[in-house]
């Protein structure tokens, strides 16, 4: 009866065990490598700045500013791209990747997505990725850009709100 119940135990233990196995580094290597993970965060780096750039250039469509102004502003997109390319460098990501990856899939999970990607079809996904990220971003940006203008707005109707009731509260002390 012992025996049985070991054998019972061992039988059930074992298949979850194996599922549960975290995958290897040498998985996670691999995967990061037939995902070409390093070179999409390469290639999105670029995009997510012309993304930045043309969002700016929407919010500001309209306006009128001063050379001066262009420069600053043209300062402060610059300022955040070097800041950008720096916190998304591949040296920052890729042990947050190895992580990510390892605290979400299984050893069998890992082996399956290295399948998959490295597959004709798996590649053709990550051929086609740049693209779809890119035709993602377009359409975020429909929906973002207008929030931010109504937010700017609000911003500076706010302000003059308050410049107006330190107006008004000066006025009254006097």
């Amino acid at each position: 009866m012992k025996s049985y119940a070991l054998a019972l135990a061992l039988m059930l233990a074992s298949p979850l065990a194996a599922l549960a196995a975290p995958p290897s580094d040498a998985q996670v290597s691999r995967l990061l490598e037939v995902m070409r993970a390093r070179q999409t965060v390469e290639t999105m780096l670029p995009q997510i700045e012309a993304s930045q750039q043309q969002m700016v250039e929407q919010m500001m469509a309209g306006r009128e500013i001063t050379p001066a102004e262009r420069e600053r502003l043209n300062s402060v997109i610059a300022r955040s791209s070097a800041q950008m390319r720096k916190s998304l460098a591949w040296d920052k990501l890729e042990p947050i990747y190895r992580d990510i990856y390892r605290d979400t899939f299984d050893g069998q999970d890992t082996d399956a997505l290295i399948a998959f990607y490295a597959s004709p079809t798996g590649q053709r996904l990550l051929d086609k990725m740049p693209a779809l990220m890119q035709n993602t971003m377009s359409a975020m940006q429909k929906l973002v850009v207008p929030m931010m203008q109504e937010l700017q707005k609000d911003i500076e109707a706010e302000a003059r709100n308050d410049a107006v009731k330190r107006k008004s509260a000066g006025a009254e002390t006097k």
